[in-house]
């Protein structure tokens, strides 16, 4: 990583840190209830997966059920373009009647998660709220996250989930700290 390219926003331990506070803030609205996770695919993966750890090593009888789905918003121009399901839920998942809690790396302009909400809703869901690693600043916002680990200002970010499309097919999505690309 070529670091004047690239500044450091979140260590390894800040990232942790938060996200144990967001299962505790998640285990305090949902301890008496079956939520489904949707974790946001391919970013928020690394977000996901520390996030049910985390839930899990607070409260071990807590169990999460957790299913992926793939919405493709982003190309390599780095700006959100329309909404589309790339890979659905398991067939298996039941949506209807269930309170949900969607994971993703990033709310920015809010153009994923209002499309996944209404989607979910539209299959039956009870509810469906938003958990996302990182919120950045964006007027033009058309919804607003409920569990946010970091406000990221207007920075273009990399690392635990967000990639650099423009550097290379994932590249940098799997550091496990997140950076600033400074462009």
């Amino acid at each position: 990583m070529n670091n004047s390219l690239y500044s450091h926003v979140f260590t390894q331990d800040q990232i942790d840190a938060r996200i144990d506070e967001l299962a505790a803030e998640l285990l305090a609205d949902y301890s008496d209830k079956s939520p489904l996770f949707v974790a946001l695919m391919r970013g928020a993966n690394p977000f996901a997966s520390k996030l049910m750890f985390a839930l899990a090593r607070q409260n071990p009888d807590f169990h999460p059920e957790i299913d992926y789905m793939m919405v493709s918003t982003y190309g390599q121009e780095q700006t959100a373009k329309e909404p589309i399901v790339v890979t659905d839920l398991a067939p298996t998942t039941t949506v209807s009647g269930r309170n949900i809690v969607v994971i993703d790396d990033v709310i920015d302009l809010g153009v994923t998660s209002d499309f996944v909400k209404s989607l979910l809703l539209e299959r039956g869901a009870n509810s469906v709220k938003l958990a996302v690693l990182a919120s950045k600043a964006v007027s033009s916002r058309t919804s607003q996250a409920n569990y946010v680990g970091f406000e990221a200002g207007d920075k273009w970010l990399v690392g635990m989930g967000l990639d650099d499309a423009k550097s290379g097919n994932e590249h940098y999505r799997w550091l496990d700290e997140i950076w600033e690309i400074r462009r």
